[in-house]
C-alpha cells in the first residue's frame, strides 16, 4: 500500500485492467479476484483496492474496454457495407470474433450475462445490443436491422458452446434464414 498522501501511479490502473482482461480471457470472469489481478499485473498487494473500490467495479471497467474493442472492430469491419453485402460482411465479422477474438468474445458474453443480475452491467449490455442494431440500421430498415442483430447475437453465443466453429458460409446461411 502507498503511504498516505503519496500519489497513486496512474499506470498501475492500466496494468490492473489489462491484467484483469488477460485473466478473464484465460479463466473467465470468476478468475478475476483482487489478489489474482494484482499478482498478474506484477504489483504489490493491495494495489487493486487502491484503484478500484470492488471487483465488480474492476469488471465494469473490463467490460467497458471489451465493449470499446468490439465496437471498434464492428465499425472497421462494417465500413463501406451496403444492403447487398451487409450479411456476408457480418458473417465474416462473426467468424472473426469466434476464431481470432474468441477469448474476448467469451469475456464479452460473460459480462453481458451479468446484466441479468446487476443494473450497471444491464446498462452496458443494452448499449452493446444497441451498437450492432444501430450500425446495421445505417444500411437496412430498422426492423430488419433489429432481426439481423438479434439473430447474429444469439447465434454467436450459441457457437461459443460448440467444438467446431461454423464456416463463414454457414454463418451467412443462418443470418439469411
Amino acid at each position: 500500500m502507498h503511504p498516505k498522501n503519496t500519489p497513486i501511479d496512474p499506470e498501475w490502473r492500466e496494468r490492473l485492467v489489462h491484467a484483469a482482461v488477460r485473466l478473464a480471457q484465460r479463466g473467465g470472469i470468476a478468475s478475476v479476484t483482487a489478489d489474482a489481478v494484482t499478482a498478474e499485473a506484477g504489483l504489490p498487494d493491495g494495489a487493486a483496492a487502491e484503484h478500484f473500490p470492488s471487483v465488480p467495479a474492476l469488471l465494469f471497467e473490463v467490460g467497458s474496454r471489451v465493449l470499446r474493442l468490439r465496437t471498434d472492430t464492428l465499425r472497421e469491419w462494417l465500413d463501406g457495407t451496403s444492403p447487398e453485402n451487409v450479411v456476408p460482411r457480418l458473417a465474416e465479422l462473426i467468424h472473426h470474433q469466434l476464431t481470432e477474438q474468441r477469448a474476448t468474445s467469451v469475456v464479452a458474453y460473460e459480462l453481458y450475462a451479468l446484466g441479468t443480475r446487476h443494473e450497471e452491467f444491464r446498462q452496458a449490455s443494452r448499449l452493446s445490443n444497441a451498437r450492432l442494431r444501430e450500425r446495421l440500421a445505417e444500411v437496412l430498415p430498422p426492423a430488419e436491422a433489429a432481426r439481423l442483430a438479434a439473430t447474429a447475437d444469439g447465434f454467436q453465443l450459441q457457437c461459443l458452446f460448440e467444438v467446431e466453429t461454423p464456416t463463414v458460409e454457414q454463418i451467412e446461411w443462418v443470418l439469411t434464414g
